[in-house]
Order: C-alpha cells, then sequence, then structure tokens
C-alpha cells in the first residue's frame, strides 16, 4: 500500500481522506497521510496507528457509512471530522462514534489530540465491559455487537462473511488433573496462538469457558472458509507447554456463511455451533462446514419435535409377531415391536423414528413403557390361555437402554408391576451393544438370567461377529438376521452361513429363530438346517394385540 505524506513532523500521524475534491489548509505541525478511499484509511491505520481525519463539505449519508465502516474494521481507532459548513446532523456522526466534529481548520491540532485521548479513555472502560478478563479477547457481549454490525455492512455490499466457533476439546480433564490455574494458563497460550494467526480486521472472542469465535470479514471465496479453519486446526499440532510438560490440545471447529444463514446473526451462531457439534462427533482436530438442512433432515427435526408428545397423545403403540416352531405348529412366543401412528405424518417407520428416540435420549423412556405395556399384555394372554405357559414375549433393548446402570432394577421392577413370571420374558440385544463393554454386559445379562429372563442376540452375524463373547455371557438364544434368511434357497453362501450359525448355536447349547421367513421353501430349508424356531410374514405379519388371539388359535 502506497502512502503519500504531506508534510512531516514528530506530532500525532494523521491519516487523512476527503470525500470532496480539495484539501483544506491543515497545520504544518502535523504528519498528514493521504489515503485515496475508506479500505486505506483502515489498513494504514492498522499499519502504524494514528488518529483519522475526515473531510466534506457538510455532512453526508456517504460520511456516516465510512464512520460506519471505520467503527467495524477499526473499533480502536480515534476518529475526527472536519467539515467546511456547520450542520444539524452532525449527531448522528457522534453517535457512531467519532470523537470530535469541528468547522475550522484551525481547531484541528487541539480536536486530534483530544479525540486521542478520548478514545484511549473509550478503550479502557471498553476493555472492563467488552472483552474477557483473562485473554483480552472480545467477550460474548462484544462478539456479538461485532457480528450484527458485520453483518450489516455485508449484507449491504453483498459480501461473504464467515463465522467460525471452536471448542478445545476434553478440556475439563485439565483443569479435573491440573486445576483452573493450570487450564488458565492453557487458554493463555490459545488465545496469543490464535491472535498471531488472526487478522486485525477479524473479531477473535472468547465466547465460553474453552470456546471461541472467529468472525472473518470480506471473503473473497466461500471456500476461504475451509483454509481459516485448517489454519486454525494447525495450530494445535504444536505441544503446549505446562510447566516443562508437554500437552497436547486439540479443537472441534464449525463454520458458517452469511449468505447461506441469509445475514441473521442468530441463525449463523445457531448454523456454526450445529457444525461444531458435528465435527466432535468426527473425533479430534475436526472441522464441519455448515450445511442447510436437506429435505430429510426437516424432516427429521419434525418427527424429534413430535415424538416428545408422542406417548402423552396415546400415538404410540405395541404390534406382535409370533414366533412359531419350524414346523408352524406350535407358537413358542411373540415378538413386541413398538408402532407410531401420527395425525398428520401418518404410520411413522420405526427405522425413522427408533434412531431420533436414541438420539435425543426418548429411547430410555419410550423403551421401558414398551417394555412394560408388551409384559403386561402377554400377561393376559397367559391368564386367557391363548399362549401357552412356557411361551415368551421378546422385547427389543436398545444400545442406549442396554447401558443404563440401574436396567437391571427397572425390568424386575416392570415385571412385579405386571405381574409376568420372569422365565415367560426374552430381552433382545445386538452384538455390537454387547462388544462395547463385555464387563458391564456380563453383569447386567447374569443379573437378569439369575432371575429366569431368557437373552436372544438379534441380527446375529451382521455385528463385530466375536465368537468369544458367546463363551463367556449368558446367553439363550441366536437370531439369524433375515439378510442370510430371504435367498437362502438360491444363495449358496447364505445357505452355508445359516448353517454354520445353526451349528455354533447347537454346540454352544443355544437355541436358534430365524426372522423374515417369506415362503415355505425358506421355511423348509432352514428345517433341514436344524433351526428351532423362525418368525416372518409366512406365518404372520406383526399385529395389533386384538389381532394375536385370532392367530394363535388352535396354533399354541
Amino acid at each position: 500500500m502506497a502512502l503519500t505524506a504531506a508534510v512531516q513532523f514528530e506530532n500525532p500521524m494523521v491519516l487523512f481522506h476527503s470525500i470532496d475534491a480539495g484539501m483544506p489548509e491543515l497545520p504544518s505541525s502535523l504528519r498528514v497521510y493521504l489515503c485515496g478511499d475508506q479500505d486505506e484509511l483502515v489498513e494504514s491505520w492498522m499499519d502504524c496507528g494514528g488518529v483519522i481525519l475526515l473531510h466534506a463539505s457538510t455532512y453526508t449519508e456517504r460520511l456516516l457509512k465510512i464512520q460506519d465502516h471505520i467503527a467495524q474494521t477499526a473499533p480502536d481507532a480515534a476518529v475526527v471530522v472536519l467539515l467546511n459548513y456547520p450542520d444539524m446532523r452532525t449527531d448522528r456522526l457522534l453517535e457512531a462514534g467519532v470523537q470530535e466534529v469541528i468547522t475550522h481548520d484551525t481547531d484541528v491540532v487541539s480536536a486530534i489530540k483530544t479525540a486521542k485521548l478520548r478514545k484511549e479513555r473509550e478503550c479502557v472502560l471498553q476493555t472492563f465491559v467488552s472483552f474477557d478478563v483473562l485473554t483480552q479477547l472480545a467477550n460474548r457481549q462484544l462478539f456479538q455487537d461485532r457480528l450484527e454490525h458485520s453483518l450489516e455492512q455485508h449484507k449491504r455490499q453483498r459480501k461473504e462473511l464467515a463465522l467460525l466457533v471452536f471448542d478445545i476439546d476434553r478440556f475439563f480433564r485439565i483443569n479435573e488433573e491440573y486445576g483452573h490455574a493450570v487450564g488458565d494458563s492453557l487458554l493463555l497460550q490459545v488465545s496469543d496462538r490464535l491472535k498471531i494467526a488472526t487478522r486485525k480486521a477479524d473479531t477473535l472472542a472468547r465466547i465460553g469457558g474453552n470456546t471461541f469465535a472467529i468472525v472473518a470479514e470480506n471473503l473473497q471465496a466461500a471456500n476461504n472458509v475451509s483454509i481459516i479453519a485448517e489454519k486454525i486446526c494447525g495450530l494445535f499440532h504444536e505441544a503446549f507447554d505446562l510447566n516443562g510438560e508437554e500437552i497436547h490440545l486439540s479443537v472441534s471447529l464449525g463454520a458458517a456463511l452469511s449468505k447461506q444463514s441469509e445475514y441473521d446473526p442468530n441463525k449463523m451462531i445457531h448454523d456454526a455451533e450445529q457444525a461444531m457439534q458435528e465435527a466432535k462427533q468426527m473425533g479430534r482436530n475436526s472441522y464441519v462446514l455448515y450445511k442447510a438442512l436437506r429435505p430429510e433432515d426437516r424432516i427429521r427435526g419434525s418427527l424429534e419435535r413430535a415424538l416428545y408428545q408422542a406417548l402423552a397423545n396415546d400415538q404410540i403403540f405395541m404390534e406382535y409377531q409370533p414366533q412359531v416352531t419350524m414346523d408352524g405348529k406350535h407358537i413358542t412366543g411373540v415378538e413386541a415391536l413398538m408402532r407410531w401412528n401420527h395425525p398428520i405424518f401418518g404410520s411413522v417407520p420405526p427405522d425413522q423414528f427408533i434412531p431420533v428416540l436414541e438420539t435425543t435420549g426418548l429411547i430410555e423412556s419410550f423403551g421401558m413403557w414398551g417394555l412394560t405395556a408388551a409384559c403386561a399384555q402377554f400377561k393376559e394372554w397367559l391368564d386367557s390361555g391363548i399362549v401357552s405357559s412356557d411361551a415368551r414375549v421378546s422385547v427389543n433393548l436398545s444400545p442406549r437402554q442396554f447401558h443404563q446402570p440401574n436396567l437391571a432394577e427397572q425390568i424386575l421392577n416392570a415385571l412385579d408391576e405386571t405381574g409376568l413370571p420372569a422365565k415367560n420374558l426374552t430381552l433382545e440385544i445386538t452384538e455390537s451393544m454387547v462388544m462395547e463393554n463385555q464387563k458391564e454386559a456380563a453383569e447386567t445379562l447374569a443379573q437378569l438370567r439369575f432371575e429366569g429372563i431368557a437373552i436372544a442376540v438379534d441380527d446375529f452375524g451382521t455385528g463385530y461377529s466375536s465368537m468369544a463373547y458367546l463363551k463367556v455371557l449368558p446367553v439363550d438364544y441366536l437370531k439369524i438376521d433375515r439378510e442370510f434368511v430371504k435367498d437362502i434357497v438360491v444363495d449358496s453362501s447364505d445357505k452355508a452361513i445359516a448353517s454354520s450359525i445353526i451349528h455354533l448355536a447347537h454346540s454352544l447349547q443355544l437355541g436358534v429363530v430365524a426372522e423374515g421367513v417369506e415362503g415355505a421353501a425358506i421355511q423348509s430349508m432352514l428345517q433341514e438346517l436344524g433351526c428351532d424356531q423362525f418368525q416372518g410374514y409366512h406365518f404372520a405379519r406383526p399385529v395389533g394385540a386384538a389381532d394375536i388371539p385370532a392367530v394363535c388359535e388352535g396354533c399354541v
């Protein structure tokens, strides 16, 4: 950037810009640098400081816009406005952050000194109100103000702005292990690195305990945000010093773009924070750029909101699919399946709402409701003789349910409440649930099995398939997944897999239930391979409780 010196003295430097032709008579005691436009003014101030002097014949909206730009991009700069003619609207300039407005060039020197002192006092006071005490970065209030102001400017100019929000991963462990004083020391080191890596025109803020944000202005291209994000993540590749000990930190970063967020500050913060949460799920030192919700994401959001009221509004109910011996003559039990009938969405498939229950945490309350409802219904059928005394109701447990510390207690309470004997209940789990924590799983399953509850491994063969856990965990049944069943007649590989599962189960004295049996040929093949029970459309689809007596009639 080329700066033209009009006069050079040791007094305060003046960065001069006139929006009218010509230049006023300025005192020779000033060092004056002529700047061609508002951007050059700001760049010059960032390079060498000084006081900004704006000149115009009289007040104009253009003058106000220039001041707005200075206040946003160089908020610590002292500004003096020199007008040739007085104007009643100069209060607008003072409200916009100008320190002094004068109408005589003979007042320039005193106005510059006054503006400089006034701005210095403002900065000191502002530090207490708008800056983080520890890091001296902008606090959340100042960050919010700057973001809103920047978005207004960028919207008018149709320019792109990026917001980056990032957390230091697992920082709470630092505080727990070393104490908050050490944590503060590390936060200072982090902020020092960020200050060096951030442009002066951008706003760097600490908006939470270990959460930082950057408002990156005037991006030349939308993909520049990726460059900034990679630069931030790269700052954490080098270890931090902790009293001579090396500590490695990482960040999870989310970014949002102003155009995509419709220049709405609240939406932009929400979008960036949502992207940051996605980055956390990806692992350490990751960043995610926010993408607008796809139609399926909006549907998922609607489902999530509706689910919170689904139980209270009696929209959730249970269906039951019979399990029978391989000859199809005797019903051995039923699998209880949760269903949702929404007044607007209609029948919502389980593979759409069950994952939402899992991620929101609602699965714990919904799952226990389903277990209790299934146990109560099966007790009625037992008492009425609709099912045999040794039949069982199978209920699926989700991963989140299974890892509740008081799971066994809750299940036994449900049995006590409904009066269903433990020997008439089977709990279905998956291989992945077991493999997450085998010790915890073994203790929970042993407690349940001790009470007489049976355990089935659902979708066997599709998960980790580590045979070792079958030796140590108390399991009663393996369920062959429908993927290995549906083509068993025509696919020799599926036949071999099903045969191996059946042989393995029988060798370990376990029962075998085949899922998804949809034809007589499949039933016959499984019977030939020695399978014990099956369920599927070939015998009966899942039906409501009222239809079970008819399905079971003559087949108990």
